[in-house]
């Protein structure tokens, strides 16, 4: 885009438009050519008045529209509520309906729940009101959902690894909510307490039909065990854990330290996905499903609206996917461009929902 320009307007650093021409037609300054202050004192000299600058088109703002899909939300929250209902009945009266368990997994509902890309918006989109813990369980079983297509499982396999996120933490609902949201640091006493919520899931899952699946069964036992056996209830090391336990671990700290909790706030994204590349550098999580799932979960939040350390609110609009520790390019709604790679001052501070946008 072509801007005329008062000489003395000039600074240095613009690009010259067209040729700058003297009195006889003569070509001053080419078309192209960076000013300097010289070239502007020179010209202040003659008898030139104006001067085409080239300018680049300012950047289109990126867009607030359409960060909530109608469609998406209904479904979810349709979701939610019937494992709402099956969880309240499986812990207070022991019931379980597997044609319950069967409406939930609808086909439907998890083709529009684990759609890629957009999957990964909406749960960070959308504002969750009611339990925490159905939402975290709901979310782990839709990124198991998304983990499944990622490694190429067959149809049943993805089918039962959804099935294992989806009840990854109901044994918590057998810890006392004042230890589950006691903000400070749990004593070793509530700390033990909520280590056993792993066996609390798998005890509960095993009065039901599901005790026949030990893929869905050792999901749920083992989700906090770690490669190194730093974990619990068995401190199991690497070729003692089922591949849903190491798998369910990665889905479970990232959505846990991800989302807002009674104790914490969430944290970036790409904070997180750094503490899960220590824990596979130090050995504790699975290399090869840690890595696929931070490459692709990357991917997948491109677009979204994030809060700047230094306060301004942005859109990811670029990110490496070659390198396992990139960073972000963050266009801010004022139209300005962060590479966060190069920009070390100012990082990701949480993705923003779209009532935040």
């Amino acid at each position: 885009m072509l801007k005329v320009y008062a000489v003395e307007s000039l600074r240095a650093g613009m690009k010259v438009g067209r040729d700058i021409v003297d009195e006889q037609g003569n070509a001053l300054i080419s078309t192209g050519t960076i000013l300097t202050k010289e070239m502007i004192y020179g010209l202040l000299d003659r008898p030139i008045f104006s001067v085409y600058i080239e300018e680049q088109e300012p950047p289109a703002m990126p867009s607030k529209e359409n960060l909530l899909d109608d469609d998406y939300i209904v479904c979810y929250n349709t979701v939610y509520q019937q494992l709402e209902v099956m969880f309240e009945g499986l812990v207070q009266r022991g019931e379980f309906n597997a044609a319950d368990l069967q409406n939930i997994m609808d086909e439907r509902n998890f083709t529009e729940l684990c759609d890629g890309a957009k999957a990964v918006s909406q749960i960070h989109n959308m504002k969750h009101e009611g339990s925490y813990l159905i939402h975290h369980c709901l979310h782990v079983g839709i990124l198991a959902g998304l983990m499944g297509r990622w490694l190429g499982m067959s149809v049943l396999d993805q089918y039962n690894l959804v099935i294992a996120g989806l009840f990854l933490d109901i044994g918590k609902m057998m810890i006392p909510p004042a230890v589950l949201e006691k903000q400070g640091k749990l004593t070793p006493e509530e700390f033990e307490q909520v280590k056993m919520h792993a066996q609390y899931g798998h005890d509960t899952l095993a009065k039901t039909t599901l005790n026949a699946n030990q893929d869905i069964m050792m999901g749920v036992m083992q989700h906090h065990e770690r490669c190194d056996g730093s974990g619990y209830p068995l401190q199991l090391k690497k070729d003692s854990i089922s591949r849903f336990g190491k798998i369910l671990a990665i889905l479970d700290i990232y959505d846990a330290m991800a989302s807002d909790r009674v104790f914490a706030k969430r944290r970036s994204p790409f904070d997180v996905f750094a503490i899960l590349y220590d824990d596979i550098l130090d050995g504790k999580l699975d290399t090869e499903y840690g890595v696929l799932f931070i490459k692709r979960l990357s991917h997948a939040l491109n677009g979204n609206w994030v809060r700047l350390t230094n306060g301004e609110k942005g859109r990811i609009v670029y990110l490496d996917e070659s390198r396992i520790r990139s960073l972000p390019v963050v266009q801010t709604d004022k139209g300005e461009f962060y590479d966060l790679n190069k920009n070390r001052e100012v990082k990701v501070e949480c993705i923003l929902t779209a009532s935040e946008v």
